[in-house]
Protein backbone atom coordinates (compact mmCIF):
# COMPACT_ATOMS: atom_id res chain seq x y z
CA UNK A 1 0.00 0.00 0.00
CA UNK A 2 1.34 3.41 -0.86
CA UNK A 3 1.81 5.72 2.53
CA UNK A 4 2.02 9.36 1.33
CA UNK A 5 3.34 11.50 4.15
CA UNK A 6 2.04 14.96 4.83
CA UNK A 7 4.61 17.75 6.68
CA UNK A 8 3.46 19.82 8.84
CA UNK A 9 3.62 22.99 6.54
CA UNK A 10 1.28 20.65 4.18
CA UNK A 11 -1.43 20.43 7.15
CA UNK A 12 -0.91 24.30 7.95
CA UNK A 13 -1.53 25.48 4.53
CA UNK A 14 -4.65 23.16 4.67
CA UNK A 15 -6.18 24.28 7.37
CA UNK A 16 -5.88 28.23 6.56
CA UNK A 17 -9.09 28.09 4.54
CA UNK A 18 -11.29 26.94 7.47
CA UNK A 19 -9.24 29.42 9.61
CA UNK A 20 -10.54 32.18 7.86
CA UNK A 21 -14.03 30.71 7.30
CA UNK A 22 -14.18 30.87 11.28
CA UNK A 23 -13.39 33.94 11.07
CA UNK A 24 -15.60 35.52 9.12
CA UNK A 25 -18.09 33.64 10.84
CA UNK A 26 -17.43 35.27 14.00
CA UNK A 27 -17.11 38.53 12.58
CA UNK A 28 -20.28 38.46 10.83
CA UNK A 29 -21.95 37.55 13.85
CA UNK A 30 -20.37 40.45 16.32
CA UNK A 31 -23.55 42.72 16.32
CA UNK A 32 -25.14 39.84 18.09
CA UNK A 33 -22.54 39.02 20.69
CA UNK A 34 -21.64 39.81 23.74
CA UNK A 35 -18.59 41.41 25.81
CA UNK A 36 -16.87 40.82 28.84
CA UNK A 37 -17.86 41.55 32.19
CA UNK A 38 -14.96 40.75 33.95
CA UNK A 39 -11.00 41.33 33.40
CA UNK A 40 -8.08 39.50 34.48
CA UNK A 41 -5.70 41.67 34.12
CA UNK A 42 -2.34 40.69 35.03
CA UNK A 43 0.26 40.14 36.40
CA UNK A 44 1.73 37.99 34.21
CA UNK A 45 3.51 34.68 35.64
CA UNK A 46 1.08 34.95 38.90
CA UNK A 47 -1.91 32.39 38.71
CA UNK A 48 -3.89 34.10 35.96
CA UNK A 49 -4.50 30.97 33.84
CA UNK A 50 -5.37 29.11 36.93
CA UNK A 51 -7.99 31.35 37.92
CA UNK A 52 -9.51 31.55 34.67
CA UNK A 53 -9.51 27.84 34.45
CA UNK A 54 -11.51 27.62 38.10
CA UNK A 55 -13.73 30.27 36.77
CA UNK A 56 -14.59 28.81 33.43
CA UNK A 57 -15.66 25.51 34.88
CA UNK A 58 -18.50 27.61 36.65
CA UNK A 59 -21.80 26.84 34.86
CA UNK A 60 -22.63 30.84 34.65
CA UNK A 61 -19.63 31.44 33.13
CA UNK A 62 -19.49 31.32 29.36
CA UNK A 63 -15.48 30.67 28.12
CA UNK A 64 -14.53 33.21 25.51
CA UNK A 65 -12.53 31.93 22.30
CA UNK A 66 -8.81 31.59 24.50
CA UNK A 67 -8.28 32.98 26.97
CA UNK A 68 -6.13 35.66 26.36
CA UNK A 69 -7.11 38.31 23.48
CA UNK A 70 -5.05 40.89 23.98
CA UNK A 71 -7.57 43.84 21.86
CA UNK A 72 -6.58 46.50 24.28
CA UNK A 73 -2.91 45.97 24.36
CA UNK A 74 -2.12 44.38 21.21
CA UNK A 75 -4.73 43.94 18.96
CA UNK A 76 -6.64 47.13 19.84
CA UNK A 77 -6.35 48.72 15.71
CA UNK A 78 -8.77 45.60 14.72
CA UNK A 79 -11.63 47.06 16.49
CA UNK A 80 -14.57 46.15 18.59
CA UNK A 81 -16.03 44.12 16.34
CA UNK A 82 -13.21 41.96 16.07
CA UNK A 83 -13.32 41.52 19.92
CA UNK A 84 -16.93 40.92 20.37
CA UNK A 85 -15.91 37.98 17.49
CA UNK A 86 -14.76 36.55 20.28
CA UNK A 87 -17.23 36.05 22.93
CA UNK A 88 -20.57 34.38 23.05
CA UNK A 89 -24.13 35.01 21.46
CA UNK A 90 -25.38 37.93 23.70
CA UNK A 91 -28.85 36.31 24.61
CA UNK A 92 -26.45 33.30 26.68
CA UNK A 93 -25.08 36.30 28.43
CA UNK A 94 -28.39 36.79 30.38
CA UNK A 95 -29.82 35.51 34.18
CA UNK A 96 -26.47 36.11 35.50
CA UNK A 97 -24.53 34.49 33.11
CA UNK A 98 -21.03 36.12 32.19
CA UNK A 99 -17.69 35.92 30.57
CA UNK A 100 -14.64 37.10 30.60
CA UNK A 101 -11.04 38.09 29.17
CA UNK A 102 -7.60 37.39 30.70
CA UNK A 103 -4.72 38.69 28.72
CA UNK A 104 -2.06 39.73 31.82
CA UNK A 105 -0.09 42.45 29.63
CA UNK A 106 -3.38 44.95 30.50
CA UNK A 107 -2.44 45.70 33.82
CA UNK A 108 1.30 47.00 32.89
CA UNK A 109 0.34 48.42 29.36
CA UNK A 110 0.03 52.39 29.89
CA UNK A 111 -3.14 53.24 27.23
CA UNK A 112 -5.13 50.07 28.39
CA UNK A 113 -7.52 51.53 31.07
CA UNK A 114 -8.24 54.53 28.74
CA UNK A 115 -9.41 51.75 26.36
CA UNK A 116 -11.12 49.70 28.52
CA UNK A 117 -13.20 52.18 30.30
CA UNK A 118 -14.59 53.61 26.91
CA UNK A 119 -15.60 50.34 26.10
CA UNK A 120 -16.38 48.67 29.53
CA UNK A 121 -16.98 50.90 31.96
CA UNK A 122 -18.59 48.65 33.77
CA UNK A 123 -16.28 46.00 34.09
CA UNK A 124 -14.87 44.24 37.07
CA UNK A 125 -11.11 43.89 37.23
CA UNK A 126 -9.36 41.22 38.61
CA UNK A 127 -5.51 41.52 39.51
CA UNK A 128 -3.38 38.87 40.83
CA UNK A 129 -0.07 39.80 42.37
CA UNK A 130 2.47 37.45 43.05
CA UNK A 131 5.89 37.96 45.11
CA UNK A 132 7.76 40.52 42.35
CA UNK A 133 10.94 38.33 42.89
CA UNK A 134 9.71 35.55 42.21
CA UNK A 135 7.49 36.97 39.24
CA UNK A 136 10.55 38.35 37.79
CA UNK A 137 12.29 35.20 37.28
CA UNK A 138 9.12 32.71 36.35
CA UNK A 139 9.21 35.58 33.89
CA UNK A 140 12.88 35.21 32.45
CA UNK A 141 12.74 31.39 32.63
CA UNK A 142 9.60 31.71 30.65
CA UNK A 143 11.27 33.55 27.87
CA UNK A 144 14.34 31.66 28.35
CA UNK A 145 11.96 28.27 27.47
CA UNK A 146 9.94 30.40 24.57
CA UNK A 147 13.85 31.47 22.76
CA UNK A 148 13.78 35.18 23.74
CA UNK A 149 15.89 35.23 26.31
CA UNK A 150 19.82 34.18 25.71
CA UNK A 151 21.15 36.63 28.83
CA UNK A 152 21.89 35.43 32.18
CA UNK A 153 19.11 36.89 34.60
CA UNK A 154 21.49 38.58 36.55
CA UNK A 155 22.57 40.18 32.96
CA UNK A 156 18.83 40.68 32.44
CA UNK A 157 18.06 42.72 34.72
CA UNK A 158 21.28 44.62 34.92
CA UNK A 159 20.42 45.27 30.95
CA UNK A 160 16.84 45.95 31.62
CA UNK A 161 16.96 49.41 32.33
CA UNK A 162 18.75 50.05 28.85
CA UNK A 163 16.38 47.79 26.78
CA UNK A 164 13.10 49.86 28.29
CA UNK A 165 14.37 53.01 27.87
CA UNK A 166 11.61 55.37 26.08
CA UNK A 167 9.49 52.61 25.56
CA UNK A 168 6.91 53.26 27.73
CA UNK A 169 6.78 56.92 26.56
CA UNK A 170 6.82 55.42 22.63
CA UNK A 171 3.53 53.27 23.84
CA UNK A 172 1.77 56.31 25.53
CA UNK A 173 2.58 58.76 22.00
CA UNK A 174 2.40 56.38 19.10
CA UNK A 175 -1.44 54.09 19.87
CA UNK A 176 -0.55 51.72 16.86
CA UNK A 177 3.50 51.16 18.65
CA UNK A 178 4.09 47.48 19.83
CA UNK A 179 7.08 47.63 22.04
CA UNK A 180 8.64 43.77 21.86
CA UNK A 181 11.29 45.18 24.86
CA UNK A 182 8.52 46.34 27.02
CA UNK A 183 6.68 42.94 26.63
CA UNK A 184 8.88 40.79 27.40
CA UNK A 185 12.41 42.32 29.48
CA UNK A 186 10.19 43.92 31.32
CA UNK A 187 11.12 41.71 34.87
CA UNK A 188 11.22 44.03 37.26
CA UNK A 189 9.01 46.66 35.48
CA UNK A 190 5.95 44.98 35.90
CA UNK A 191 6.83 43.75 40.07
CA UNK A 192 6.11 47.95 40.44
CA UNK A 193 2.00 47.10 41.03
CA UNK A 194 1.11 50.46 43.11
CA UNK A 195 2.23 52.31 40.11
CA UNK A 196 0.09 50.21 37.91
CA UNK A 197 -2.88 49.94 40.21
CA UNK A 198 -3.28 53.60 40.56
CA UNK A 199 -3.07 54.09 36.72
CA UNK A 200 -6.57 51.60 36.77
CA UNK A 201 -7.77 53.75 39.81
CA UNK A 202 -8.24 56.64 37.64
CA UNK A 203 -10.53 55.60 35.24
CA UNK A 204 -12.30 52.81 37.50
CA UNK A 205 -13.38 53.11 41.20
CA UNK A 206 -11.67 50.92 43.62
CA UNK A 207 -15.33 48.91 43.90
CA UNK A 208 -14.49 47.33 40.30
CA UNK A 209 -11.68 46.06 41.08
CA UNK A 210 -10.56 42.91 42.91
CA UNK A 211 -6.78 42.76 44.06
CA UNK A 212 -5.41 38.85 44.86
CA UNK A 213 -2.36 38.08 46.25
CA UNK A 214 -1.54 34.98 43.94
CA UNK A 215 -0.24 32.57 47.03
CA UNK A 216 -3.35 32.79 48.30
CA UNK A 217 -4.73 31.09 45.69
CA UNK A 218 -1.53 29.06 45.04
CA UNK A 219 -2.26 27.94 48.50
CA UNK A 220 -6.48 28.14 48.64
CA UNK A 221 -7.50 28.02 45.37
CA UNK A 222 -10.89 26.59 46.65
CA UNK A 223 -11.46 30.01 48.94
CA UNK A 224 -10.18 32.58 47.10
CA UNK A 225 -12.18 31.07 44.09
CA UNK A 226 -15.51 31.18 46.10
CA UNK A 227 -14.21 34.95 46.87
CA UNK A 228 -14.10 35.96 43.30
CA UNK A 229 -17.24 33.97 42.77
CA UNK A 230 -18.90 36.46 45.07
CA UNK A 231 -17.06 39.62 43.85
CA UNK A 232 -18.50 39.02 39.96
CA UNK A 233 -21.69 38.04 41.70
CA UNK A 234 -22.27 34.12 41.03
CA UNK A 235 -23.81 31.68 43.07
CA UNK A 236 -21.35 29.81 44.90
CA UNK A 237 -19.74 26.71 42.84
CA UNK A 238 -17.19 24.58 44.06
CA UNK A 239 -14.90 21.86 41.83
CA UNK A 240 -14.53 18.57 42.07
CA UNK A 241 -10.59 19.79 41.96
CA UNK A 242 -8.23 22.86 42.15
CA UNK A 243 -5.44 21.94 39.48
CA UNK A 244 -2.71 24.60 39.25
CA UNK A 245 -2.15 25.86 35.69
CA UNK A 246 1.24 27.77 36.76
CA UNK A 247 4.39 25.44 36.73
CA UNK A 248 7.95 25.45 38.25
CA UNK A 249 9.03 26.16 41.17
CA UNK A 250 11.49 29.01 39.85
CA UNK A 251 12.41 30.97 42.48
CA UNK A 252 14.26 28.54 44.28
CA UNK A 253 17.15 28.95 41.18
CA UNK A 254 17.19 32.40 42.35
CA UNK A 255 21.07 32.96 43.76
CA UNK A 256 21.10 34.54 47.35
CA UNK A 257 22.56 37.32 46.41
CA UNK A 258 20.36 38.03 43.75
CA UNK A 259 17.48 37.86 45.79
CA UNK A 260 18.62 39.77 48.72
CA UNK A 261 19.14 42.59 45.68
CA UNK A 262 15.82 42.14 44.32
CA UNK A 263 14.27 42.42 47.72
CA UNK A 264 15.89 45.67 48.48
CA UNK A 265 14.62 47.15 45.09
CA UNK A 266 10.93 46.27 45.43
CA UNK A 267 10.57 47.18 49.52
CA UNK A 268 9.94 50.33 48.79
CA UNK A 269 7.24 49.49 46.01
CA UNK A 270 5.96 47.01 48.06
CA UNK A 271 5.29 49.28 50.99
CA UNK A 272 3.39 51.70 48.87
CA UNK A 273 1.71 49.18 47.46
CA UNK A 274 0.53 47.86 51.36
CA UNK A 275 -0.52 51.71 51.95
CA UNK A 276 -2.56 51.62 48.73
CA UNK A 277 -4.60 48.45 49.47
CA UNK A 278 -5.02 48.79 52.81
CA UNK A 279 -3.36 45.72 53.72
CA UNK A 280 0.04 43.76 53.83
CA UNK A 281 0.91 40.45 51.75
CA UNK A 282 2.98 37.97 53.43
CA UNK A 283 6.04 38.52 50.88
CA UNK A 284 8.63 37.63 53.94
Amino acid sequence: MLKISVGPAVLEQAKEPLRRLRAGYRSWTAPLRGLPSVLIIGAQRSGTTSLFNYLVQHPDVLAPLGKESHYFDLRYARGVRWYRGRFPYAHRLRRGALTLDASPYYLVHPLVPRRVAELLPGVKLIALLRHPVDRAFSHYQHAVRDGRESLSFAEAIARERERLAGEEERLRSEPDYHSYNHRHYSYLRRGAYVEQLRRWGEHFPRSQLLVIQSERLFREPAAVTAEVQAFLGLRPYRLEQYEPFLRGGYNRGVPPEIRAHLARHFEPWNRELYEWLGEEFDWA
